[in-house]
């Protein structure tokens, strides 16, 4: 070991040495250069800055020790047996997303960024996609679409595959085929000892089980085979509303998910920007089929709108309306609850009048968006019957709700988080109160310090702490892999 190391630092400059911080994650960062060169970059090399603040939201920003680009399955084998070896901490990002700090970026370790992990391979005769870790879903659909085909995958197209599949992953095309994590035929994984597995219905099940929903505790997700369909032409859009209008809309929303059979080719989401009566209350809608105005969406029709994009379009021109306010700092909280007219119209009252959102305005660029993702009971059976997942749900109709809070400036960090969790408070406390919380919290959509794998049940997280026991014995993927939602230490 010694030999390797000391080759290692005369492979390098003087100058670059000198410019690591003097500890074990410095000397593997000097080991993977002087192995893999190119594919690792070192803080003073040209491309780090770029590369360290790839994330989306400027809350997972990070300074890591290094920044490693595996271009295979065998060099990221390797990346993975050094820094296990030599208990050095590090993370992993896909797309980068997710805005909880340090979720998929480190300042203490190596960052993993799987980015060349970026083909797509289409068989059309098994229909299924192999899609590589490192993608986003804009390029995935693009792809697909040369077929005339799409995948269970993201809505905003920006959105990095691993991250939205590992943590369940909703899609407008889910109550037909359920979450994208259900629609996966086989993870390809490097596990903590460096050796590839596949889980897939027939080996490894465990495995397969716990990463729907697990997260990154596991190991490193190389490529999703996953399930497509044919669907390419469809009707959608948006329709915006004056915020004024938010009762109305979530009084069409109630209706909407009350409907006895409801139609699973119709999905829609709200967002409110409760902070900015000039955005309003977008409703991102789309009919699965290339129909005009159907009847699903009925309940919607009758109130005035601003403006009106729908028509008929692809589905990835349809998703790529998605608006995404242009605001550097993120922050989400998740809950969820069975629909309910009289809590639709507590919850309007909470996101337009709690004293918190003095707060957050008087940040600058200071944002709160309300989202209102509408999930039916045949979501979770389409779940259950390609072989279940970790998330512990009950095939009940119920709402995924996420609060987005958005601000310019890393000193109001905390104000942000704080108002935002207390308004999230408030508005579990009224589903509480109406007999309709559902204590799950959807990990896509869920804050760093909100304890979402405990929230799979108990039954769930014994199973999920089995799976980790026999594939990372030692832990790496807890330990130092710090980031991320992990399996609870402790049985419920």
């Amino acid at each position: 070991m010694f030999l390797q190391v000391f080759y290692a630092f005369l492979y390098l400059s003087v100058t670059q040495v000198l410019a690591l911080p003097q500890n074990g994650t410095a000397v593997a960062c000097v080991q993977l250069k002087a192995a893999l060169g190119n594919v690792t970059f070192l803080p003073m090399q040209s491309e780090y800055p770029s590369l360290s603040t790839e994330n989306w939201s400027a809350t997972a920003w990070a300074k890591p020790v290094c920044i490693i680009q595996p271009v295979d399955t065998a060099e990221l084998q390797q990346v993975v047996q050094i820094l296990t070896r030599q208990h050095v901490p590090f993370a992993i990002r896909s797309g980068g997303h997710m805005p909880s700090p340090l979720a998929a970026n480190t300042n203490d370790g190596v960052l993993i960024d799987m980015s060349k992990f970026n083909k797509v391979m289409y068989d059309a005769a098994r229909n299924v996609a192999t899609v590589g870790a490192g993608m986003k879903w804009g390029d995935v659909y693009n792809q697909l679409d040369l077929y005339n085909v799409t995948a269970v995958g993201g809505r905003v197209l920006d959105v990095g595959v691993g991250g939205l599949i590992l943590g369940s992953g909703l899609s407008y095309l889910s109550d037909l085929y359920g979450l994208a994590c259900d629609n996966v035929v086989n993870f390809e994984v490097v596990i903590a000892n460096g050796s590839i597995v596949n889980a897939n219905a027939k080996s490894n099940q465990d495995l397969f089980w716990a990463l729907k929903g697990g997260s990154n505790n596991f190991g490193v997700v190389t490529a999703f085979t996953i399930s497509t369909y044919p669907i390419h032409q469809v009707w959608g859009g948006l329709k915006v509303y004056s915020l004024e209008q938010l009762p109305a809309v979530l009084a069409a929303m109630f209706e909407y998910q009350s409907v006895a059979n409801k139609d699973p080719y119709a999905n829609v989401m709200i967002q409110a920007a409760t902070t900015n009566a000039s955005v309003g209350v977008i409703l991102n809608m789309v009919y699965l089929k290339p129909e005009a105005s159907p009847s699903a969406f009925n309940p919607f029709y009758s109130i005035p709108t601003l403006f009106d994009t729908t028509r008929i379009l692809t589905f990835t021109e349809m998703m790529s309306g998605q608006i995404v306010p242009g605001i550097p700092r993120w922050d989400w909280f998740a809950t969820s609850m069975k629909p309910s007219a009289s809590l639709y119209q507590e919850i309007a009252s909470i996101v337009t009048t709690a004293p918190e959102l003095a707060d957050l305005k008087s940040l600058t660029s200071g944002t709160m968006v309300l989202g209102i993702q509408p999930i039916s009971s045949s979501l979770i059976r389409a779940g259950i019957a390609r072989g279940g997942n970790a998330l512990g749900l009950d095939a009940v109709n119920q709402t995924w709700l996420v609060l987005d809070a958005g601000w310019q400036f890393p000193d109001a960090d905390a104000t942000a988080h704080n108002a935002t969790r207390a308004i999230h408070g408030r508005i579990e406390d009224a589903a509480k109160n109406d007999g309709n919380y559902v204590p799950y919290i959807f990990m896509n959509d869920a804050s760093w310090d909100q304890d979402v794998i405990r929230h799979y049940g108990a039954n769930n997280v014994r199973r999920l702490r089995a799976v980790q026991r026999k594939y990372d014995p030692d832990f790496v993927f807890r330990d130092l892999v710090a980031g991320g939602f992990k399996v609870p230490r402790t049985p419920l």
